[in-house]
């Protein structure tokens, strides 16, 4: 969100907002004319409380509300004190007065309010002066700067929209990257268990005399393809994944990791759906060889194949 100084965006407003009535009131017979100063507390009743106050851009909706109601008196009172005073020069300061109050109100993000009240004061002074009014009394500028403020208040909120957009984009962004280091971190600590497992193996290995035993040569065949998955599976490796490939290696089915990047911008909780349903698919596999292969730069993130030797058309075969 688009913070706003409102001190210092309504001190301007404010000033003019103050200044308008002046011209008036120093018009003779300001005791007499009790309607008029009326119409000018309910202005500043309205007027100051949108320009100053409330936290943040948004006035409240009753704020909004209120300043149609109050001013649409206004136009009332004043003209009723030019009729009771016959001075049509008393109360110069409405139209622009009652201008301010609206276009703050659109600013303000009641764009809605605006213009009803600008639509209410246009049929007011209409009735009342007819055409000569849009001339005479400013209506002509007073829809141009409410006009001014409906397309300030489209911008704050396509504004407001894009900043949005863009911190849950970042947002987004930083918790796949500290995911992407997490898997890593654990990727890296798992690779080091393994690595410290097989160094005994491999002493032994060096140290021996005589052949390997059968178990000895299964252990050493084991140790290199759970290195070889460490390596080529990166990502796609998860304790039920390595699970599943130990069930499927003791029953003699051969198993090839390929991690080609085709997951890494996949958030972890969707990352381990798809594995999830591919452990799910492959247990109806008993023998044969088993590819899983995860490519960088296509529509599916994980492919699966199971196939059987001799046969051409493998028994599995989906892109996930």
């Amino acid at each position: 969100m688009i913070a706003i100084r409102r001190w210092i965006v309504a001190g301007i407003p404010f000033v003019y907002l103050l200044y308008l009535p002046v011209q008036s009131l120093l018009l003779p017979n300001l005791a007499g004319r009790g309607l008029e100063l009326l119409a000018l507390g309910i202005y500043l009743f309205s007027g100051i409380p949108t320009l100053l106050l409330y936290s943040g851009l948004k006035i409240p909706l009753m704020q909004a509300i209120t300043n149609v109601v109050l001013v649409s008196l206004i136009p009332t009172l004043v003209i009723e004190q030019r009729h009771l005073s016959q001075n049509s020069e008393l109360g110069g300061w409405m139209v622009m007065g009652i201008t301010v109050i609206l276009t703050a109100t659109a600013v303000r993000q009641h764009p809605f309010f605006a213009v009803l009240g600008l639509v209410m004061l246009l049929v007011q002074v209409g009735l009342e002066y007819g055409l000569e009014g849009f001339i005479s009394y400013g209506l002509v500028g007073a829809m141009v700067f409410v006009l001014a403020g409906l397309g300030v208040s489209g911008g704050i909120r396509k504004a407001n929209h894009e900043s949005d957009k863009y911190r849950d984009q970042e947002s987004a962004t930083l918790a796949r990257i500290a995911s992407i280091e997490a898997a890593e971190l654990a990727r890296k600590e798992r690779l080091q268990e393994v690595l410290s497992s097989a160094v005994p193996t491999l002493e032994k290995i060096a140290k021996a005399s005589e052949p390997l035993s059968e178990s000895e040569k299964q252990d050493a065949v084991r140790l290199e393809l759970g290195l070889r998955d460490e390596i080529r599976g990166k990502g796609l490796l998860t304790e039920e994944l390595r699970a599943e490939i130990s069930r499927l290696r003791n029953l003699g089915v051969a198993v090839a990791l390929l991690d080609e990047g085709g997951m890494d911008d996949l958030p972890v909780e969707r990352k381990k759906e798809i594995i999830n349903r591919a452990i799910k698919e492959l247990q109806v596999v008993v023998s044969g060889k088993v590819t899983l292969r995860s490519p960088r730069g296509e529509k599916f993130r994980l492919t699966v194949v199971a196939s059987l030797p001799g046969q051409a058309i493998p028994i599995l075969n989906l892109k996930l």
